[in-house]
């Protein structure tokens, strides 16, 4: 062997030596370079997952509004309380003087005295029946008989008391041929006992104001 070869065998012997040298070296930075690796993945999986939590949170509901409750209507006078359940007016010269007036209401069978807004008497009486109803409105009484002779194709009524008539032939009188008031009886007319029949007819002129209502 000259002299080239024996060189170029130490040379060769000494990068072996060198690579065995360096090869833990050199695995220990690969095992560096994967574990950074997955610690990087890791890294992003995680920032991902807290990404996806965060987008999962619903947003926060509008809170409802309340709603108000309706302020509640003024009482009304009590002594209008059949008034304010029925659409007949009363005119204001009735209502705010000192004059009397009538109210007759047929679902109570009841008529009613005021003067101004106070109530001054109440009485039973005997409206018509279903064949004949009374008549409902606003009237005044135009004339006045102490008594009154009331005929019909089946009636014959001699001397009815205290007969006041506001519309047509449709009057309040007394009447002495029942004593069944608070149920209607009549042709139309307004029954009252007649002692009832009686005081209304002292106190009530002519042009007295009559309400009739259900």
């Amino acid at each position: 062997m000259d002299k080239d070869q024996r060189a170029a065998r130490q040379s060769a012997t000494l990068a072996d030596k060198h690579l065995h040298a360096a090869w833990p070296a050199l695995f220990l930075l690969t095992a560096a370079v994967f574990s950074l690796a997955r610690v990087t993945d890791a890294t992003a999986a995680g920032q991902e997952q807290v990404q996806i939590q965060e987008t999962e949170v619903p947003p926060e509901t509008t809170k409802a509004t309340p709603t108000l409750l309706p302020t509640p209507s003024q009482t009304p006078d009590k002594y209008y309380a059949d008034y304010f359940a029925h659409p007949w007016d009363i005119p204001e010269e009735a209502a705010q003087g000192n004059t009397l007036w009538i109210e007759v209401n047929l679902s109570a069978q009841t008529l009613s005295t005021y003067r101004g807004n106070q109530i001054v008497n109440t009485f039973l009486i005997s409206s018509g029946t279903e064949s004949f109803k009374t008549v409902t409105g606003t009237y005044r009484i135009y004339a006045k008989y102490s008594q009154y002779t009331m005929r019909g194709p089946d009636y014959d009524l001699p001397d009815v008391p205290y007969s006041m008539f506001f519309y047509k032939g449709y009057s309040i009188h007394g009447t002495y041929w029942h004593d069944n008031f608070g149920t209607p009886m009549s042709r139309g007319c307004v029954n009252m006992k007649t002692e009832d029949a009686a005081w209304v007819y002292e106190n009530a002129p002519v042009g007295t104001y009559v309400f009739v209502h259900y």
